[in-house]
């Protein structure tokens, strides 16, 4: 009996450890590109495009409009931003997004004309899309992180 009950301890305790182990990380590891731009009327600094890579944050100090389907900024790094203050943009995208085709989010006859968000990746394992975000038109799942994005957006511009 008591081999029995050592059995049945030892079968519980593995139980407890396999549903207590840590949750898989599902985020990929990449680079973040992402910013805002103003629509396709406006006369100068028309766009503020920042990107995290390798544990730095950076600024497009030219000011690019995202016209092409992969953002080629002139990247110059942020020395007085707090990489741990920003990383939260790369852990909390959503992975729905990584099923989006390139382009705007649930608007494909859109257009640069009236401005939004824009964000792109880079992975590490050779994934590479762009996306933007209208103000107003947006998948439900973006939306927390929009705002999130939105906050930090307004951070890095008070830099």
């Amino acid at each position: 009996m008591k081999l029995f009950n050592k059995n049945i301890t030892l079968i519980l305790l593995l139980l407890i450890g396999v549903s207590c182990s840590k949750e898989e990380n599902t985020s990929r590891k990449g680079i973040l590109i992402f910013g805002w731009f103003a629509d396709s009327s406006c006369g100068g600094d028309c766009a503020d495009i920042y990107m995290i890579e390798n544990g730095k944050i950076y600024k497009d100090i030219d000011h690019n409009f995202p016209e092409t389907n992969f953002f080629e900024g002139n990247f110059q790094e942020l020395t007085n931003a707090n990489y741990q203050d920003y990383k939260v943009l790369m852990d909390k995208l959503p992975k729905e997004i990584f099923d989006e085709p390139d382009g705007y989010l649930d608007c494909s006859e859109c257009t640069n004309d009236w401005g939004g968000f824009y964000l792109e990746f880079k992975g590490d394992d050779g994934f590479h899309k762009t996306w933007r975000i209208r103000n107003a038109l947006y998948p439900d799942y973006i939306k927390n992180y929009r705002s999130l994005l939105l906050d930090k957006l307004a951070e890095l511009n008070s830099l």
